[in-house]
């Protein structure tokens, strides 16, 4: 009988996330804007967006923000983004080491290992 899991990684969970929208941050990377379609995804998590054309590329997801359902105008900072969540599961997602011009409406972002990474690793952002 095990007593502890440590070093166990825990399996990711299924999400799609589809970009409606891109913000640019002053040297920080961007924002993507848009709606938790499936599952669950966590602040730290690596994603990949799977572009409309081009080549698919690693992402993480640094930070989450949704409107607070509670108070007009005032935002909170969840810990996960979910497609049941508040606001029909609209979110803003951080994102940094990307431009603008990486991601566009209608892209996707889905868990590694969901689909064939395009980018060579060495291009992938560090954390």
């Amino acid at each position: 009988m095990k007593l502890f899991s440590f070093g166990k990684e825990k399996k990711q969970e299924d999400f799609n996330f589809q970009i409606e929208d891109v913000f640019a941050l002053k040297e920080c990377g961007v924002v993507v804007a848009g709606r938790v379609t499936k599952g669950v995804l966590h602040q730290g998590q690596q994603a990949i967006c799977v572009p409309q054309a081009g080549t698919s590329f690693l992402c993480i997801i640094e930070r989450i923000e949704q409107p607070d359902p509670r108070y007009q105008g005032q935002y909170i900072h969840p810990k996960e983004a979910r497609s049941d969540g508040p606001c029909g599961g609209h979110y803003a997602l951080m994102i940094p080491g990307r431009n603008k011009s990486d991601f566009h409406s209608g892209d996707h972002l889905v868990p590694t290992g969901s689909v064939p990474l395009d980018e060579p690793p060495g291009m992938n952002p560090k954390p």
